[in-house]
């Protein structure tokens, strides 16, 4: 983790030394800079918190009420004090800074944790302490966006969970709870990530994605008893909080949770100049949240498979006590229903989440005219030409994923669109911290 911090703060160093005194750098983060979700933070003894923690807060740590947002960004800024006095040494030379929510930062929905993020840069930017108007120039530099920025014709900058259905939310400009609006409505990735994932390393930052149940099975297997226990105890809370969540959506106030979402994105589209029919549309470009579907869960927590498994032995045992086949027949019938459910639990139980943003990006391309539609989420850093002067990239990830007891390593790669000769000119880069950025070439 401090070397991620070293590398994006020598990133920013570098350009800022590289900036046009004409054309300032607008440094747009396609969300995921902070890990809420990810964090267990225990409250402090001192903590002024309105709101009261429940059992699973007691047990993971702070949840996703704007208090426990605003006390988690807190203490963010302080473990990670470097990344932010060199933010807020990029701002107040003059650049700007626009955060996009992602799935894991979706606690910025909150105004208090966008204010504790604010008040953290400016805390460490000099010379604003008794300057209101140095300050008030200084803030209106920082920019949150809830769902996309859009620069009409050149630039459209998503975080793309939306297109993901383990990690896209309800109401992606109100992601509360029908039931406790007061705290976000988490994905099956919120979830998984808090109760597994997070707590033992190996399951992978991205969490369920791509594992079947063999690959829990051989991560238990190779964890010992007691770990293996803890780790089934764990999942089967996991269940259990997923149909909570999905029994949330049925609350009687999830119309007002639906309705509060239309009435921002009317105003959004209002701002932005846009037809309400045009981001009605895109809103309904998103994947339906696996939290929302009953059979959606059972599937993708392989519950099918034990209730399949469970009935395949109880008929054996029928056919066998029955004598509806001979017992010399019922080992080979055994070995074939194995297999076959073998075959059918190796499948992956989450939609592809790469091919779920690029075709987001596809029709998103033809709502929001735009010469780049940019996403991040995923990963895994892409470049790939949609169609005539259309361009989808994927920014890759800074962080560092855990998988199988080791790690893979970050690509750093960002997108740089600088103007020459009036025309924008886009370059993707991969950042390393002895030469600086180093060109990538992944079109295709």
């Amino acid at each position: 983790m401090l070397q991620i911090d070293r590398d994006l703060a020598t990133m920013l160093d570098y350009y800022c030394r590289h900036a046009d005194r004409e054309r300032p750098w607008c440094l747009v983060i396609a969300g995921d800079l902070v890990d809420f979700v990810g964090m267990a933070i225990a409250p402090k003894p001192d903590a002024a918190l309105q709101t009261p923690l429940t059992e699973e807060e007691k047990t993971h740590g702070l949840g996703s009420s704007r208090d426990h947002a605003e006390a988690k960004m807190r203490v963010v800024a302080q473990r990670h004090a470097l990344v932010f006095c060199k933010l807020a040494q990029f701002v107040a030379q003059g650049h700007s800074l626009i955060l996009i929510r992602g799935n894991h930062d979706v606690e910025f929905h909150w105004r208090k944790a966008r204010r504790a993020f604010v008040q953290a840069l400016m805390e460490r930017a000099e010379g604003l302490s008794d300057r209101p108007a140095a300050r008030h120039d200084y803030e209106r530099r920082i920019e949150f966006h809830p769902w996309f920025y859009y620069v009409k014709g050149l630039l459209y900058v998503e975080h793309g969970h939306q297109y993901d259905e383990a990690c896209s939310y309800h109401h992606v400009l109100n992601p509360v709870s029908p039931k406790d609006p007061h705290r976000i409505s988490w994905s099956l990735s919120d979830i998984l990530l808090r109760y597994v994932a997070r707590p033992f390393p190996g399951v992978g930052a991205e969490g369920h994605d791509n594992n079947s149940i063999l690959d829990y099975v051989r991560l238990a297997t190779s964890m010992g008893g007691r770990r293996c226990l803890r780790l089934g105890s764990r999942f089967s809370a996991a269940i259990v909080h997923t149909f909570k969540e999905w029994q949330a959506h049925r609350h009687p106030h999830k119309a007002r949770v639906r309705a509060k979402h239309e009435r921002k994105l009317r105003r959004l589209a209002r701002r932005l100049g846009l037809p309400e029919e045009r981001m009605l549309a895109l809103s309904a470009l998103a994947a339906p949240p696996i939290t929302g579907r009953f059979l959606g869960i059972v599937r993708s927590l392989f519950l099918d498979g034990v209730i399949a498994f469970g009935i395949v032995v109880g008929g054996l045992g029928i056919v066998g006590f029955l004598g509806l086949a001979p017992w010399p027949y019922l080992p080979a019938l055994s070995t074939a229903l194995a297999v076959g459910l073998y075959v059918w639990m190796q499948q992956v139980r989450v939609a592809d989440a790469a091919a779920g943003l690029r075709e987001g990006a596809q029709r998103i391309a033809e709502l929001m005219p735009a010469r780049y539609i940019v996403m991040g989420h995923t990963h895994s850093p892409a470049v790939e030409t949609l169609a005539d002067g259309v361009t989808y990239v994927n920014v890759g990830s800074w962080g560092v994923d855990e998988l199988d007891g080791g790690e893979r390593a970050a690509p750093r790669t960002h997108l740089v669109i600088r103007h020459v000769d009036g025309k924008p000119h886009a370059q993707f880069y991969a950042w390393d911290p002895a030469t600086g950025p180093l060109p990538v070439n992944l079109s295709r």
